[in-house]
């Protein structure tokens, strides 16, 4: 499976409101992406760390501002590793955001 793909990557900001509370604001960032199951390996090391990955996804590296989760198909993913490639994409490896398995 290697599919192009819209991904949203989420920035999260933390701002107090009139009563001192902190409050979270999620603003998704859509960019587009390659989308490919991980490989044996990566599956086998995540999984020695407690880890259960689920995608691969290939972007622009200029379009990564170090976020750490994305969505994609309506589910939320936490970004666990990234690898910068030699063409200048980058390699976004994730898995199910905790609390949110189905």
């Amino acid at each position: 499976m290697n599919q192009a793909a819209k991904i949203a990557l989420l920035t999260t900001e933390y701002t107090q409101d009139g009563l001192g509370q902190w409050v979270e604001t999620t603003t998704p960032r859509n960019v587009f992406a390659y989308v490919s199951s991980v490989g044996m390996n990566e599956f086998y090391q995540a999984g020695i760390q407690g880890m259960k990955p689920e995608y691969r996804f290939l972007i622009w590296a200029t379009e990564y501002k170090d976020e750490e989760l994305l969505t994609y198909n309506d589910a939320v993913y936490s970004i666990y590793r990234t690898y910068l490639r030699d063409d200048g994409r980058l390699e976004l490896y994730v898995e199910k955001r905790k609390g949110e398995e189905q």
